[in-house]
Order: C-alpha cells, then sequence, then structure tokens
C-alpha cells in the first residue's frame, strides 16, 4: 500500500502527520529513524501503517518493538499478529517478553506501573541498539482528552495540566498523532482494510483511565461534542505558556542532590515563583508536581517559616531557609 494507492482524503491526512510535528512539535521527520511501540492494538497499528506509508516520501528507517507482557491470554496471539504485519510490510520487528509479576514482587509497585516502565525500558533499549531518534507511540487526541481529565482529578497545575507532551527528548519520545481522534485512526484502517487486534483488557471497570473512557468522557461529550478538540487547543495553549517561561527564567543549574533557589530570585511575581519551583522539582525527576504542592511551598515562604519543609513525590523536599529555598532529596534511613 503507498499513498497513491488510498483514497485522497486519507493521504491528505497522512501527509499532515509531519507537518504537525515540524510545526506543533518542532521535529523534522525526514530522515529519521523510528522506534514503533507496536502492540498490535488499533492505535499502534494505525501508526505503524501511517508511518509505513510515508516511510518513502520522508525516507525514514522504521523498527517495530513489541512487549509480550504475558498477563493476558491472548498475548501470545498479539506477538505473532505483530510478527505476520512487519513481516509483510517489510518492517523489522523485536519483541521481547517481560515478566511483570516478577518485577511488581521485586518493587512493590502496580502491576499496571510495572508494566508500563518495563514496556518503555524495552522500548528505550530497541532505540538504543538500532541509534534510532525517536520512540514513537500511538497517542491520539482521546487519550489526550482522557490524560487531562486523569490530571485534573489528581490536582495536577498549570501547564501540566494541558496533557502529555508531544515530544520528550529526554525520553526520546515522540507522540506524531495527537492531532488524530481515534475515530479517526479507525476509520484510516477500515477504509484501507486493515486488521488490528481488540485488548480487552481496555473494558474492565478496575483502571482509573478506563472508567474515564466509558463513564466520564462520554458525558462530557455529551455536553461538548467537540471535547476532544477543546482538549486539543488546551494543550496548544500549554504548549506557548511552556515556550514562554523557558525563556523567561533566568538560567538555573540542573540541581544534582542539593540546589538553593536563593531569596533574591523569589522576590518576583507570585506566577514566577510558583514556574521556578516547578521547574527544579521537574528538572530532578521522576515525580509529578501536584498544584496543591506548589502553593502550600509558596505560602510556607511567603510566611517565612523557616525550617519547614515540603516533600514532593520522587522523594524530593524543599526546605525554607532564611537565604532562600534550598531543593533537595530525602534522605534514607540506612
Amino acid at each position: 500500500m503507498r499513498l497513491q494507492d488510498i483514497p485522497r482524503h486519507l493521504a491528505r491526512r497522512c501527509l499532515g502527520i509531519p507537518r504537525f510535528c515540524r510545526e506543533s512539535l518542532g521535529v523534522e521527520l525526514h530522515g529519521t529513524r523510528l522506534v514503533i511501540a507496536y502492540s498490535a492494538g488499533l492505535d499502534s497499528t494505525a501508526l505503524l501503517h501511517l508511518l509505513h506509508l510515508l516511510r518513502a516520501p520522508l525516507n525514514l528507517t522504521l523498527i517495530a518493538a513489541h512487549a509480550h507482557h504475558g498477563l493476558r491470554p491472548e498475548s501470545d496471539r498479539e506477538l505473532e499478529h505483530a510478527r505476520k504485519v512487519c513481516s509483510h510490510l517489510s518492517i523489522a520487528c523485536q519483541t521481547a517478553h517481560l515478566d511483570i509479576p516478577s518485577l511488581q514482587a521485586a518493587s512493590g509497585r502496580g502491576l499496571e506501573e510495572c508494566a508500563r516502565q518495563a514496556r518503555y525500558a524495552f522500548l528505550e533499549s530497541v532505540r538504543q541498539e538500532h541509534q534510532a531518534d525517536w520512540i514513537v507511540t500511538g497517542h491520539h487526541g482521546d487519550d489526550l482528552a482522557e490524560d487531562i481529565v486523569m490530571r485534573l482529578l489528581r490536582g495536577t497545575g498549570w501547564p501540566g495540566l494541558g496533557g502529555m507532551p508531544g515530544v520528550d527528548p529526554k525520553r526520546g519520545l515522540l507522540r506524531p498523532l495527537l492531532d488524530w481522534e481515534k475515530s479517526g485512526l479507525r476509520s484510516f484502517l477500515e477504509e484501507t482494510g486493515t486488521d488490528w487486534c481488540e485488548d480487552q483488557s481496555n473494558a474492565s471497570p478496575d483502571r482509573t483511565r478506563n472508567r474515564v473512557r466509558h463513564d466520564i468522557l462520554p458525558l462530557l461529550r455529551r455536553e461538548n461534542p467537540s471535547f476532544a478538540k477543546t482538549a486539543m487547543q488546551l494543550w496548544t495553549l500549554a504548549q506557548i505558556d511552556e515556550a514562554y517561561w523557558s525563556q523567561a527564567l533566568p538560567p538555573l543549574p540542573a540541581p544534582a542532590q542539593d540546589f538553593l533557589l536563593a531569596s533574591a530570585l523569589l522576590d518576583v511575581h507570585q506566577a514566577k515563583r510558583l514556574r521556578l519551583y516547578k521547574t527544579i522539582l521537574d528538572s530532578m525527576g521522576p515525580g509529578q508536581v501536584l498544584a496543591s504542592h506548589l502553593l502550600r511551598l509558596d505560602m510556607t515562604w511567603l510566611c517565612k517559616n523557616c525550617g519547614r519543609a515540603i516533600q514532593f513525590p520522587g522523594d524530593k523536599v524543599a526546605s525554607v531557609h532564611p537565604e532562600g529555598i534550598r531543593f533537595h532529596f530525602q534522605k534514607r534511613s540506612s
């Protein structure tokens, strides 16, 4: 299947992918080497075939990576399907069997979180092996809307409330389908006669994301049928805001174990103080910063409650001192 073999409206939509990456994500796709996170589900199948159509026009090198989690009876069938599809498209396919129960027992984390971490570790290993530019995932506009609702429920502050980033250079992640809705991906596959595997776990009410997808989002769409577009507009505003503050903030050295935000830098508007806190905390590593924590830290500073410490996810601590706010990691007892 080539671009000229599919309906014109699908070809135009497909050609919009490199434009979105260039104009909205700041990434030029032409000539890049991409690792495709390919689960064989609807989203990743659409991603695989869309990038296959763009492979020749954009001179892309494609490597598919399929993680076998072994958590569902259909995992073996999905693995075989992924191999057959990639063979048919002449796309290299690397697979891995992940022992999620053992990882969970060793880490004590939830099953879904362990599966996600193991999957991304596998994808990164494939990226490094092939010296690829990006790991690309099939996250789309409906995923973005779900993510925004989930962040709102958790109490995420701005601009994180705008949803998942379209590009994450630190992790080598690229999400080129964020401006597509799931219905558009489904239509693309159906119109081109492309099969995919349904993941039955996506219907389980045990997962928060599934409850948001099946219970909350339908109510929001009933009030606003264009809710996915509204979410995309919020995402766009968050990107603009993030770009502005990345230029407006004073240069700060990346904290290693201990960093003092001097009091002179805190004599600014509250909006700038909050952004300074978040920038420093984000640079310290994983652990999502919530709005309530940032506001509590700022009030502690304004009240000059010296010696008071605010704890953040990821074992991060911000403590108030007369000379400023010290950011460091919590000391673990031996």
